[in-house]
């Protein structure tokens, strides 16, 4: 076994004193070694180890000693009994729409709703779109720790955030997520179930995980309900690792389950913050970043890594803020005959391009990013005015059309066999690669007019010190040189 660092010995020992403890550690610390350091020293006592997804909760599996179980928190969740319901095919939001008869629910009989919108026209509220509201309406209620389904957990949506817009849409949907919550839940229900949605059915009754000590890896990433099951945890000693400054995913219900198991435990907070994979040109600015938003934790590089930043004219991966940058990137990058790789696949702006699509027909969409709008025009005259990231996908689709974005989804490469790989930043997370370039799209805040101050949202920063921090040896982030005007962070 490898010695482990100073850093990495007075974790060994902190668990040994037998108290719950939490561990700050940076990009490429090594999180997972940690863990795996503390299971190898103490061979007498089971652990559970839960791991942030399938990849590497198997890497786990390989390398952790024989008296720790290695699982997702989804894998602790599943239960054989949901596998119909799992296994039902693709169910669109249409299907499950009539599956479960919206219209009934809501007394509409046959009628089509409409509500104010903050872009023009009222929006003509379909079963479709109804259904799908209520659908996300779950999901955000499943990634929570609270035990009903309540109006706070109705997605927002562009153009539909004003007051009068928002009531009306819990009026429509909060029903409907209702009966999709007791349809799930019942013996003979119609919609199609999902890994969410049977985490959730756990997290409710009150479960036990077996084991005299949980390790929760990537805590940074961790939903609610998860975090609320682990703390409850009273009989074994529980071990949160993870980077709060790379928790990008509160977007999709993610809460930082380290702060909460700090302030909940009253644990101790101990560090990692000596990186192997990047040397100390990289990890300065790594450290700018975590300067700026005001993180406590600074990287130290690995002296034995020659890393360095450069202007890359062929860099190994590009990392885009938006999947439209993205995709403006593959676009390019096929144009000029290269084989060119898009992490997630194309799925993503695929759905994206058939939205616009529809709108381009005057068909309504339930896609969440579009189905407030009514027409791709009324998408283009937002997007000038309110939305610069929608800017980029309206530009994307009126150069190349859907149908030329849909087929050059199909021209995608592997990986393995690609000259270049494209991600979003989020996407990027937990990937490395010998040369990365920050694409353009990563915008500057604008002063703000009344107070002058540059102000960045915390996250947004937290995103880019996660982009900069996947190159190993050559990093070119000249993109985000507007970091040196920021005055001011704000969450």
């Amino acid at each position: 076994m490898v010695d482990p660092t100073p850093e990495q010995a007075n974790a060994i020992a902190t668990y040994g004193d037998g108290i719950d403890m939490v561990m700050q550690a940076g990009a490429g610390c090594g999180k997972s070694s940690t863990l795996k350091m503390i299971a190898k020293s103490d061979p007498r006592r089971r652990m559970t180890y839960v791991a942030y997804n399938k990849a590497i909760q198997v890497d786990a599996a390989r390398s952790f000693p024989q008296t720790v179980v290695c699982k997702t928190g989804h894998g602790l969740a599943f239960d054989p009994q949901y596998l119909p319901r799992l296994n039902r095919p693709r169910q669109t939001a249409h299907d499950a729409a009539q599956a479960l008869d919206v219209k009934s629910i809501l007394g509409i009989l046959g009628a089509t709703p409409a509500i104010p919108t903050d872009v023009g026209a009222p929006k003509a509220m379909t079963s479709r779109i109804i259904m799908r509201v209520a659908l996300d309406t779950v999901t955000r209620w499943c990634h929570s720790a609270d035990p009903e389904i309540t109006a706070r957990h109705v997605p927002a949506y562009d153009g539909l955030t004003g007051k009068e817009p928002r009531a009306a849409l819990l009026a429509l949907a909060l029903p409907v997520a209702h009966a999709v919550w007791a349809d799930l839940t019942g013996e003979d229900g119609v919609l199609k179930m999902s890994h969410d949605h049977y985490l959730k059915i756990w997290a409710l009754s009150g479960p036990t995980i077996p084991g005299d000590v949980v390790l929760l890896d990537e805590a940074q990433d961790t939903n609610d309900v998860l975090t609320a099951v682990l703390l409850a945890q009273e009989h074994a000693q529980r071990i949160a690792v993870g980077d709060s400054s790379q928790a990008i995913y509160e977007w999709r219900g993610a809460n930082d389950a380290l702060k909460k198991f700090t302030t909940a435990l009253a644990a101790p907070e101990l560090t990692l913050s000596q990186s192997f994979r990047f040397g100390p040109a990289i990890a300065e600015r790594a450290n700018l970043w975590l300067s700026t938003i005001d993180a406590p934790l600074r990287l130290t590089g690995w002296e034995k890594c020659e890393s360095a930043l450069a202007s890359l004219r062929d860099p190994d991966a590009i990392l885009c803020r938006t999947n439209s940058g993205a995709m403006g990137i593959v676009m390019e990058a096929l144009g000029a005959g290269r084989k060119v790789a898009l992490v997630g696949g194309g799925g993503d702006i695929q759905r994206l391009a058939w939205a616009a699509e529809a709108l381009q027909d005057g068909r309504p969409t339930d896609h969440p990013e579009l189905m407030a709008f009514s027409s791709w025009q009324a998408v283009r005259e937002y997007a000038e005015e309110e939305d610069q990231s929608l800017a980029v996908l309206v530009k994307l689709i009126d150069e190349h059309g859907t149908a030329g974005i849909q087929a050059a989804v199909k021209q995608l490469a592997t990986e393995d066999q690609a000259e270049l790989v494209v991600s979003t930043a989020h996407r990027s997370k937990g990937r490395e690669w010998p040369s990365v370039k920050i694409h353009g799209d990563f915008k500057a805040p604008k002063p703000d007019p009344k107070t002058g101050l540059t102000v960045l949202r915390r996250e947004e920063g937290r995103l880019a010190y996660v982009a900069v921090t996947r190159a190993r040896e050559l990093l070119d982030d000249v993109a985000l040189d507007w970091v040196h005007g920021i005055t001011a962070v704000s969450d």
